[in-house]
């Protein structure tokens, strides 16, 4: 048992040197600045970066560049920083030359605190926090302590230890600083080391000691690089003749060999519980902790390690370096997800010309990749135990190989057989070899030609040691005893053999381009039964027996199938069921019936149990997008092999991620309305958002932090009023929201664990979006008061209005009353009263003088005429004129007529058709008829005319008449008549213009211009 527990914590030391796998961290990926010197991981699992233009945060996906003034309070923008440490409340503290950065993490903001009063420079590094203070150390190693609560800066002492000339990286000859940065150890005492001393502050006594003066005294060396290990507390100290260890407790100090050899110049270390890492001039070297062992690496230009410097390792126990002007190395110790060949470290690369396309089994430990290159063939020999490989020459340089080739392992005969084509001449030959565990080949020539038989696609061994060879034009046999090849007969339709897929010992499916996979019998005399076809009309190219559960697993053009014992199709695996990529290039069960897929979409594995399926991409190590068909195999021990365009992966299920970090959501940035979000705390600490109708449109950059798996995490998110399921987005890719309606949204964010195909929620941030003000009920019973009000007044005016306009108007008829009864008055009461002294004066003269009776009779008639036809145009004017022997028109018209249709003038009216509908004022009316009449009388008493015009015209609200004929005329200045007077006296009464226009012999014209009265 000792035995073995030492022998599992040896191979396990040993594996932290054997299995490592290196990333980049570079501009390429986000960093302001190749060249960065600091770096810390603080509580949260970030890593904070110092470049010399601003300061990087990395979360395992993204950085995050804090260059921009929103992130500094009323200070400075931080450039390059010294030194990081970390309060218990997660705030983190960076150096600078302005004085100490203080980084708010519940705000996402920076503050300046001076530190040093020196004028001249204000350089501030914190060493760490302690008993409630930072403590920080500047050039001259002034020591001073800040309160976090009080902000009370306290200066504790001055160190007798040489000044810095500078902090400077330009300028750091015989000044290494960055390399034995001071720190605290687990007791609270300060270390500050420089070239030359090593000085210890005892934060409780203020006492200063120098406990290595007297070792350092004697051996005149410079001190490099110096770290402390917390679980031994001691002391590395790099120098520059070798590696050093101090242990504090007893004061002793020895140095570091390897095999009696001093390492020379140490210029940076790093370590943690299990290794040490450090550099020198010319290696890089990993120190085992538990065993004492050395792994060396040879610092070149090809292994890109000649400009490393800086080590740490994070919490996860990776190795991060400075890879000076380019950004960080970062050597992963653990194995890889998927391991891959080549790898980072890989040095030679055998499959950069053809990739992989085969792989066969030599021994146990031992699988033989064909690196079958027209002349230049190797076979590679891949280790399963050390993971190294090898290669031997496969054919002679002098062969010709052309086109395909297959391979296939014989356990029985502990060897691997080839089948590749040679050419002779412009024929096309078989060769077989064979290769056994002493790498020794025997070569078999056939003369015969293939041109009958095709291409050589695949080949397997049967139980009774035979292979089995599918070319593409037939199924042949060759006895490995007696090199005999014969054909198998099949269906003379069956061609285009492609893989050999045995199911057991008794039956295989063949696999046919552009056709259905056969099931064949294999008979004990070689000879092949036709079974069936397998998925009719889908190309299938690879099957796979659960044995277990008597099911079996096809490959194909379209996904992989899922088939009964019957080889009935139970379920379809294709991109509608999450499947990444569904050409399938290769399939395999692993020892629990789980599949394995490669495709051109990377690798997929199917549980057998759950029918999960988990996809692996690049951040799993696949080695390339893109594998090759039939490059499969699956080792005795269980490991399984997949090839492909860049290489090959290999890995023994189940492929379980290690995972240090536990992924954390975290809200990086709000914007809304494309604006960044102002709030008095960090985004990610709000709760709730409240927003106005129009801040609609919101960009969430919300990322899942995990520093070593970060970038095959995916974030998740729904939004539970809307959402029935989560939606993914990959780690860092912002969340929109565009025109949302107003409403409350709970928004859950959480991440996509694809391994254990798990969605775990996480976080929840409640979002309001408030209604328009017009939305609002108070708005509502505001508007209806308003509205209901404004009505009110509106009916009320109206009936004010109505009842104005009843009074005008019967104030208005009142005047019109008392205008006819003027008129009566005026008018048919001196005409009655004319008549009744006409009656008299007749009644007097009938008997005394008959002949001046008759005359006052014909008077009196004449008056009674004139009479009656006033009261019939008062009567008239009275009445609506809705009749058309009413209107205006018709009665000008009907006058006109009577009047001058016993004469002999030609007359003509023109009278607007608007007039009728226009001209409802009684008085307007009235007048305007008595005015034409009097003309008309005129004309046909007097004017000896032959034709007389009228025209009644309406325009600009202005009534027009125009009456003119051409008869005799008269002298307008001598002529002064009733009738004259009364036309000018209706239009004058009317508010119009009235003008006469008259000569003898030529004519007269009449104007008249009147306002229309509503």
């Amino acid at each position: 048992i000792v035995f073995c527990f030492f022998f599992c914590v040896f191979a396990n030391a040993q594996s932290l040197f054997d299995n490592y796998s290196i990333t980049k961290l570079t501009p390429d990926d986000g960093l302001s600045q190749g060249s960065n010197y600091f770096k810390f991981e603080d509580s949260q699992g970030f890593m904070w970066l110092t470049c010399n233009d601003a300061l990087n945060r990395f979360d395992g996906k993204t950085v995050k560049v804090y260059n921009l003034d929103k992130y500094f309070d009323n200070c400075p923008n931080l450039q390059q920083g010294y030194g990081f440490t970390e309060d218990n409340d997660g705030n983190i503290y960076i150096g600078s030359v302005r004085g100490l950065y203080i980084y708010n993490r519940k705000k996402d903001t920076f503050s300046l605190q001076k530190i040093f009063t020196n004028k001249t420079d204000e350089i501030a590094m914190p060493i760490g926090f302690h008993n409630g203070k930072i403590w920080c150390f500047n050039k001259q190693y002034q020591l001073a302590a800040l309160d976090i609560k009080t902000k009370k800066v306290t200066l504790i002492t001055q160190l007798k230890l040489k000044p810095l000339k500078s902090i400077h990286i330009y300028e750091m000859t015989d000044n290494c600083f960055y390399y034995h940065y001071p720190f605290i150890d687990n007791k609270g005492k300060l270390w500050l080391i420089n070239n030359e001393e090593v000085a210890s502050f005892d934060t409780k006594t203020n006492k200063i000691d120098f406990p290595l003066q007297d070792f350092f005294s004697k051996k005149i060396t410079t001190i490099y690089s110096s770290c402390y290990d917390t679980s031994t507390h001691s002391i590395y100290l790099g120098t520059e003749t070798g590696l050093f260890h101090y242990t504090i407790n007893d004061n002793k100090i020895s140095e570091i060999k390897n095999k009696g050899k001093s390492f020379g110049l140490v210029m940076t270390i790093a370590l943690n519980q299990k290794m040490m890492a450090f550099r020198t001039d010319f290696e890089v070297i990993f120190f085992n902790k538990i065993t004492k062992d050395f792994s060396i690496i040879k610092v070149n230009q090809r292994n890109n390690f000649n400009r490393t410097f800086g080590f740490s390792f994070d919490k996860s126990g990776r190795l991060w370096a400075v890879d000076d002007g380019k950004g960080q190395l970062i050597f992963n110790f653990n194995n890889k997800l998927l391991p891959k060949i080549p790898d980072e470290t890989t040095t030679l690369n055998y499959f950069n010309l053809s990739g992989v396309t085969r792989f066969v089994q030599l021994s146990d430990n031992e699988i033989v990749i064909p690196n079958i290159i027209q002349q230049n063939s190797l076979l590679i020999i891949f280790d399963l135990k050390t993971k190294k490989m090898t290669s031997i020459p496969f054919i002679n340089r002098s062969i010709n190989t052309f086109g395909n080739y297959a391979c296939a392992t014989d356990i029985q005969k502990k060897g691997v057989w080839f089948l590749y084509q040679n050419r002779i001449g412009t024929d096309l030959m078989l060769n077989v070899s064979f290769l056994n565990q002493k790498k020794e080949i025997s070569n078999y020539t056939f003369n015969n030609s293939l041109g009958e038989k095709g291409d050589i696609q695949d080949a397997q061994v049967v139980p009774n040691g035979n292979l089995i060879c599918a070319f593409t034009k037939g199924i042949y046999l060759l006895d490995t005893q007696t090199r005999n090849l014969s054909k198998v007969e099949t269906p003379a339709s069956q061609n285009n053999f492609f893989k050999i897929n045995i199911i057991d010992k008794n039956y295989i499916a063949i696999s046919r381009v552009s056709n259905d996979m056969v099931l064949y019998q294999l008979k004990a005399d070689n000879r092949l039964k036709f079974i069936k076809n397998i998925l009719l009309k889908i190309q299938s190219f690879y099957l796979q027996k659960d044995i277990k559960r008597q099911l079996y697993w096809v490959g194909t053009n379209q996904g992989v199938y899922l088939l009964d014992k019957n080889f009935e199709t139970i379920k379809k695996f294709d991109a509608n069921a999450g499947l990444a990529g569904t050409y399938i290039y290769g399939l395999l069960l692993d020892n629990d019936g789980n599949v394995f897929c490669s495709h051109q979409r990377g690798l997929s594995a199917i549980n057998a149990q759950t029918f999960q399926i988990t996809n692996y991409d690049k951040t799993d190590g696949i080695q390339d997008w893109d594998y090759n068909n039939r490059a499969f195999y699956k080792a005795t021990d269980g490991t399984l092999f997949f090839g492909g365009v860049s290489g090959f992966n290999y890995f023994k299920p189940p492929v379980i991620p290690i995972s240090y970090y536990k992924p954390q959501v975290y809200i990086d940035e709000i914007l809304v309305n494309t604006i960044p979000l102002q709030s008095d705390v960090s985004v990610n600490y709000l709760q709730k958002l409240n927003l106005n109708h129009k801040e609609n449109n919101i960009v969430i950059k919300a990322l899942v932090n995990d520093l070593s798996n970060g970038n095959s995490r995916n974030l998740i998110y729904k939004i539970q009023e809307i959402d029935t399921k989560w939606n993914h987005l990959a780690n860092g890719t912002p969340i929109n929201f565009s025109n949302l309606a107003p409403n409350n949204y709970t928004l859950q964010l959480g991440y996509y664990d694809k391994f254990a195909n798990k969605e775990v929620f996480q976080k929840t941030l409640y979002i309001t979006i408030a209604s328009p003000f017009y939305s609002k009920i108070w708005f509502w019973s505001l508007l209806v008061f308003v509205l209901s009000a404004l009505g009110f007044w509106l009916f009320n005016k109206r009936k004010l209005v109505k009842q104005q306009r009843d009074f005008q108007q019967q104030l208005a008829l009142e005047q019109q009353r008392s205008k006819i009864t003027a008129d009566l008055h005026d008018e048919i009461g001196s005409s009655l009263s004319s008549l009744q002294i006409n009656s008299s004066v007749a009644n007097f003269l009938i008997e005394k003088n008959p002949a001046e009776a008759q005359k006052i009779l014909a008077k009196i008639e004449a008056q009674s005429e004139h009479l009656s036809d006033k009261i019939g145009d008062i009567i008239w004017s009275m009445k609506p004129g809705k009749e058309e022997f009413l209107t205006l028109t018709s009665r000008i018209k009907n006058f006109a007529n009577d009047i001058l249709g016993a004469t002999e003038i030609e007359y003509k009216i023109n009278i607007d058709k608007n007039i009728d509908t226009i001209i409802t004022d009684i008085s307007t009316r009235k007048n305007i008829v008595l005015f034409i009449k009097e003309a008309i009388n005129n004309a046909a008493k007097y004017s000896k005319a032959k034709q007389l015009t009228i025209d009644l015209q309406l325009k600009d609200n202005q009534i027009y008449i125009i009456i003119s004929d051409n008869g005799v005329g008269f002298d307008s200045s001598i002529t002064k008549g009733n009738g004259l007077g009364n036309m000018q006296k209706r239009i004058t009464e009317l508010n119009g213009q009235f003008s006469l226009k008259s000569e003898l012999n030529f004519g007269t014209n009449i104007n008249a211009t009147i306002p229309v009265v509503p």
